[in-house]
């Protein structure tokens, strides 16, 4: 009879301990679910984008955790496959399941505007990268509050910088464009601003996305005495390919995916000489030079974008900050907190304090500077 009373009274105590122990875990903090979608299958412009803004992001939470943030936070990744209708459905996934308190990506465009009226109605923050497209965050700005942000390159600055410099540098200039929705935004941005600067283009050409040879657009291009082409195709390398048999070495400048170390490696660094784009990295400040060579030493041939992966770093670093501040997932408060932030200690040129109530971009006209390859590195253009 003891003994029975004894192993009750074990039970109990088992009991309760078991209790406290779950009670305990009850009242540890729950992670800050943070969603990521980007572009990691399908084309492969989109994959190196996506891929390489999730590289940064992903350093920047290990960063972060090292530092000792005091939130716990979690990222739900999602491959949006560079597909609207794929892009709007994980992201009512990351609301209605997974229940983010913020979302950061994607690569394209489309994507980033199919979606990002569900995220506002929801009320549930976004930033938007490495999606370039103009007219992300002004779409929504007047929403008192918007929720929509953006830590990427912003086309118009881009090709208002690649404009200045073309006129300035070049007699003749040729525009070369895919024909997707991209591709024809870029060509329209691009002779409107050749346009008021009182310049006509020698030569326009059109791909489509899945040729693979543009020999009569580079034809074209040479009999028009095109000295720059402005390079708007996604398919970064293959305007390069024709060249040495048509005896024509043009200047490239366009898309900031013509920095991509990958592009360097496919044309070879002899062919890519010269070839300028819009940056938001300069390579040559140390602080660019350290965060490049961790993300080597961390990702080495995967890592392929340095302003890239660089813009999806302060993304994170900014998403981080807010959530850290906020001490919760509260979505509202993390709008405010994200929109208030400032001390960013960013690698891109992203400033200390990146928005405000009337502008959700992370960069401004004045942070956006034309790049050209020089050796094997982006350098600013001479001014």
């Amino acid at each position: 009879m003891g003994s029975g009373r004894g192993a009750l009274l074990a039970g109990v105590g088992t009991a309760l301990a078991l209790v406290l122990a779950s009670g305990g875990a009850a009242r540890a903090q729950a992670p800050v679910k943070i969603g990521v979608v980007e572009g990691l299958s399908g084309p492969p412009a989109i994959v190196d984008f996506g891929e390489s803004y999730l590289q940064g992001v992903k350093l920047a939470l290990e960063d972060y955790k090292a530092k000792g943030g005091k939130t716990p936070i979690e990222l739900v990744v999602y491959d949006d496959e560079a597909n609207p209708q794929r892009a709007v459905s994980v992201v009512q996934r990351l609301i209605q399941n997974d229940g983010v308190a913020g979302v950061i990506g994607t690569v394209s465009s489309g994507n980033v505007m199919a979606f990002a009226p569900v995220l506002q109605r929801a009320g549930v923050p976004l930033i938007a990268g490495p999606a370039a497209a103009t007219d992300i965050t002004t779409k929504f700005i007047d929403q008192k509050p918007s929720f929509i942000f953006r830590c990427s390159m912003i086309e118009k600055y881009q090709i208002d910088a690649i404009l200045d410099w073309a006129v300035k540098n070049y007699k003749k200039i040729g525009l070369l464009h895919s024909t997707t929705g991209y591709g024809n935004f870029a060509a329209q941005e691009a002779t409107a601003g050749l346009k008021a600067r009182g310049v006509t283009l020698a030569a326009v050409e059109a791909a489509a996305p899945g040729v693979n040879d543009l020999t009569p657009q580079m034809i074209k291009m040479r009999d028009a005495g095109a000295d720059l082409i402005l390079h708007f195709h996604e398919s970064f390398e293959l305007p390069y390919r024709p060249l040495p048999r048509l005896d024509y070495k043009p200047v490239f400048a366009g898309n900031w995916g013509l920095s991509s170390l990958k592009v360097k490696d496919i044309v070879g660094v002899e062919a890519i000489q010269g070839t300028a784009m819009g940056q938001a990295l300069d390579l040559s400040d140390p602080k660019a030079q350290a965060f490049n060579k961790r993300m080597t030493e961390k990702y080495g041939k995967e890592y392929r974008w340095p302003v890239v992966a660089a813009l999806g770093y302060d993304a994170g670093q900014i998403m981080f900050a807010a959530v850290d501040k906020v001490g919760k997932s509260d979505p509202a408060k993390l709008r405010d907190a994200i929109e208030a932030i400032d001390g960013v200690q960013a690698v891109s040129a992203t400033p200390a304090k990146p928005f405000g109530p009337n502008d959700h971009e992370c960069l401004g006209q004045g942070d956006i500077f034309l790049g050209i390859w020089k050796g094997d590195t982006v350098v600013p253009a001479p001014k």
